[in-house]
């Protein structure tokens, strides 16, 4: 009986090491499907999170006419900037992120 059980065990082993081994000799950039998938990735990642400290760049821009993009009001102690594709909601006093917005 612990002979058969060996030779099962052996039997499976071998058929999961042979199973990622193909897997591992693959080229992860085959096929447009695969392209695709990491630009997706790639697109759909944010710059700016809530909490995170911003510094600002010089690509950034002060939203004055935050109703005329559709914003909401920034309120007391914050206001909007656009950077980098996104409009942040940011603490006057703190310097930290409030809100992020995608820009469409």
């Amino acid at each position: 009986m612990k002979t058969i059980s060996k030779l099962i065990s052996a039997a499976l082993a071998a058929s999961l090491l042979a199973g990622t081994a193909g897997a591992a000799f693959a080229d992860p950039r085959d096929g447009d499907r695969d392209t695709h998938r990491e630009f997706m990735r790639e697109a759909q990642r944010h710059e700016w999170m809530r909490g995170d400290r911003f510094f600002p760049e010089r690509e950034t821009v002060v939203i004055r006419d935050w109703r005329g993009m559709h914003l909401r009001e920034p309120g007391f102690g914050a206001h909007w900037v656009r950077a980098r594709g996104e409009f942040l909601l940011i603490s006057n006093r703190t310097g930290r992120i409030l809100d992020v917005v995608i820009a469409r």
